[in-house]
């Protein structure tokens, strides 16, 4: 596990400084394989005596170089296509390599940290999930209050990658916890201003909406690396003991919902009916005025012809006036006339259907 920079110690120990060892640097790399470059070219150089040193000299820096060569072999590394690799000198960050075959130097110098920075990480809040239809209930996570002050048992999945290698390292212990607790900070912080009715119906996307949002702003304040890509409810109920009391509940809220829908619909018909009726009767009003009002206006200007009329031949006027209304009067009249003067010579008349209705005169 790698150590803070901001250690005074390293794995070996405090290193002398002109300051009192109050600042510690790491060995200079450099330095460190140019003595070991010195120290192996003795033994190819050295001179002896015989034939024997020499052999037994250069066998020595054969087998110093086969260790060299190994030592450095071990510096090589490969990181996967969703990887990314962090490289720690002395346990400080040095860089970040990508996805490949790369070299670093070897231990104790440098160490290699892989990353699964693309893969998606899940966390199953409030159950665990053993595969095959197989799980459990975390009663301790899932159970939390509203803010009406009921208790509601929420169980969902948090799904999280790595976004910065660095702090995801160096500013967290533990990932899996770190987010576990921030996740569920973050749901009973949102369901403690929530009512329940509100979770169990009307308002799941806002609180998973809300919930990652604060579960990312917990994480960018503690510095920890991680984005957090989805947060979705995945059972959202009453506890079990009262589960059936809550179910009644929303049977007849449901019911209401109907009724309410039934009266919507019902108002939605008749009143646009009313209305049309309504209009009907305003405009058959209208109709009946302009008729009336026209009406008058020509029964007026025939009175004024008339007028005219009678003042230029009021006789003729006068008898015209007679005949027409005669006219109009006897042929609503349910009576014959026979003109006595002529009767005798007319065939009688008997309407059998109309008896007592002929008169003779």
């Amino acid at each position: 596990m790698p150590w803070n920079q901001n250690q005074s110690n390293n794995p070996w120990g405090n290193r002398p400084s002109g300051n009192g060892g109050n600042n510690q640097t790491p060995p200079d790399i450099d330095a460190v394989i140019k003595r070991l470059q010195e120290r192996f070219s003795g033994f190819f150089g050295g001179k002896g005596g015989g034939n024997g040193p020499d052999l037994s000299k250069g066998l020595l820096g054969s087998v110093a170089v086969v260790v060299l060569l190994f030592w450095l072999a071990t510096g090589l590394y490969s990181v996967a296509a969703d990887e990314e690799a962090v490289v720690l000198r002395f346990g400080q960050y040095s860089e970040t390599r990508g996805p490949g075959l790369n070299w670093h130097f070897p231990y104790p110098i440098e160490t290699v940290e892989k990353l699964p920075v693309t893969r998606v990480q899940r966390l199953a809040i409030g159950f665990r999930d053993f595969g095959e239809g197989r799980g459990r209930k975390v009663l301790q996570e899932s159970l939390m209050l509203t803010r009406d002050e009921n208790i509601v048992d929420i169980s969902f999945i948090v799904q999280y990658k790595i976004k910065s290698v660095e702090n995801y390292l160096f500013n967290i212990d533990s990932a899996e916890k770190t987010v576990r607790d921030a996740a569920e900070s973050a749901i009973r912080e949102i369901i403690g201003r929530t009512l329940i009715d509100d979770v169990l119906t009307t308002k799941k996307a806002e609180v998973e909406v809300e919930t990652q949002e604060l579960i990312q702003s917990i994480l960018d304040s503690y510095k920890a690396g991680i984005s957090v890509t989805t947060m979705k409810l995945q059972d959202v109920q009453p506890p079990e003991r009262v589960i059936k009391e809550f179910k009644d509940v929303a049977s007849a809220r449901e019911d209401k919902e109907r009724a309410k829908n039934e009266a919507q619909a019902y108002a939605n018909d008749i009143i646009p009916n009313a209305r049309g009726e309504a209009k009907k009767m305003i405009l058959d009003a209208e109709g009946y005025q302009k008729e009336v009002v026209e009406r008058a206006i020509g029964e007026a200007d025939r009175f004024n012809q008339l007028l005219k009329a009678y003042r230029q031949a009021p006789d003729v006027t006068r008898k015209r006036l007679y005949l027409d209304t005669m006219q109009e009067v006897m042929t609503k009249a349910d009576k014959v006339i026979v003109d006595g003067s002529v009767a005798d010579r007319v065939l009688p008349y008997l309407p059998l259907d109309r008896a007592g209705k002929v008169e003779v005169k």
